[in-house]
């Protein structure tokens, strides 16, 4: 990669755009369906854009994929325009990619880098992430990825990370400096839960118990881009999901608490569920607590959070002790035991909740539009409307910092961070 590919402007790490390819495999929901449909209503894409990569060969399909017969290559808007997705495809997908600005970093701590450096030895580097950057590529965010970032600026031919935080997660992220390391570490992580430890801060809203206490309670969300419930197989939902929770300081000006956090397992955005089901959500937490009304997807938040919130009330009716703070027991994590959530909240037959999932998904798209049109500038390679690359990154930073990960097994290690400004309270 071309040292040029950063620039640092207005406090915030830019990427100049770039080619790149896609080759992606129908997801189930996708069958059935058009790839003009599938990439417009998942995506955002406008359809005219997409028709015309696909007329330019920029889109096309490989039918046929693992099959006896081998694969055919389908190009060109008549061949594919019209024709429904199988689970045999594979799309292929050059995109003109602009991605989102990250912040800049700027603190200079090690003499390559706008990063903390935490450790480093031949095995293993270890990092304090700054809250908005993505931990690894996904989706619009490629180059700017901690993965990325460090390649380029240690001058590394690839790291692998042990773990992932969320892209609005600061701190501990574990990185192998070789490939026979990744796999040491990643099976550690995958298969010794038990001897790691994991803690974590967040300055939430509300005076938290001064005990140490837990909470266990499934995790779902609502995905406001699809207009579904994640995960798919919430019919099969493990109920195991649990944090313990223990109080550090409390601020009785601000009615705010710093706590400690210590997930027994791992679930998407589970500190912050738990957190916002029990009445203590993170206090600028755009998803979980949206109060910031000058954010421009605050109205679709609030939404999103009123359909989740209903359905955990459903599931709180039949299951109270979900929806409170319980005394520690950490072996609840270990059990294996799943519920039907469909079937609890009544979800596939409520009509008036599938309609509120319908127009969520509407409400999403209109807003990327609207942010889209807003900016007013279009890109003259791919003709995509861009988003405004110098916005406000306000929505991609929230309180919760991981303060410390610890291992108690052969390799034993321990690293922690500094707290966070924001836990001075």
């Amino acid at each position: 990669m071309q040292s040029s590919v950063y620039v640092f402007e207005n406090g915030l790490r830019k990427v100049r755009p770039y080619y790149l390819q896609f080759n992606t495999h129908p997801k189930p929901r996708w069958i059935g369906r058009t790839v003009v449909d599938v990439f417009s209503s998942e995506f955002g894409e406008a359809k005219d854009i997409l028709r015309l990569d696909i007329d330019n060969e920029l889109m096309y399909i490989r039918t046929g994929f693992g099959r006896k017969g081998g694969e055919t290559v389908l190009k060109g808007w008549d061949s594919i325009g019209d024709r429904i997705l199988d689970k045999f495809d594979v799309i292929c997908n050059s995109k003109h990619m602009h991605e989102p600005s990250v912040p800049e970093c700027p603190l200079q701590l090690h003499e390559d880098t706008r990063l903390k450096i935490v450790f480093e030895n031949e095995d293993m580097l270890v990092v304090d992430k700054p809250s908005g950057i993505p931990t690894h590529p996904t989706g619009n965010y490629y180059y700017n990825t901690m993965t990325e970032i460090l390649k380029h600026d240690l001058n590394m031919k690839n790291v692998w990370p042990f773990h992932r935080l969320d892209k609005v997660t600061s701190g501990i992220l574990i990185f192998g400096k070789s490939k026979t390391a990744c796999d040491t570490y990643s099976s550690i992580f995958q298969n010794e839960k038990d001897n790691i430890s994991k803690q974590y801060l967040a300055r939430i809203e509300g005076e938290f118990p001064t005990t140490e206490v837990m909470v266990n309670c499934p995790i779902f969300s609502v995905n406001s881009t699809g207009g579904y419930i994640k995960p798919l197989n919430a019919d099969m939902l493990p109920i195991n999901s649990t944090t313990v929770f223990k109080r550090l300081r409390y601020s009785k000006e601000l009615n705010q608490s710093i706590v400690i956090c210590r997930p027994l397992t791992g679930r998407m955005h589970q500190i912050r569920i738990h957190l916002r089901n029990i009445g203590h959500p993170i206090v600028n937490d755009y998803l979980y607590n949206p109060t910031n009304d000058e954010l421009h997807n605050q109205e679709i938040n609030k939404i999103n959070g009123s359909i989740e919130v209903e359905i955990y009330n459903r599931l709180f009716e039949k299951y109270p002790s979900f929806g409170k703070v319980q005394p520690v027991d950490v072996t609840i994590a270990k059990t294996d035991e799943c519920i039907d959530l469909f079937e609890i909240a009544s979800i596939k037959d409520d009509n008036r909740l599938q309609s509120k999932l319908q127009e969520l998904q509407k409400l999403r798209q209109e807003s990327l539009a609207r942010l889209k049109s807003k900016n007013n500038t279009t890109c003259t390679e791919c003709n995509r409307q861009l988003f405004d690359t110098n916005k406000d990154m306000t929505d991609s930073q929230i309180w919760l910092h991981a303060y410390k990960y610890q291992y108690i097994g052969d390799l034993k290690f321990s690293f922690q961070t500094e707290e966070p400004s924001w836990c001075s309270i």
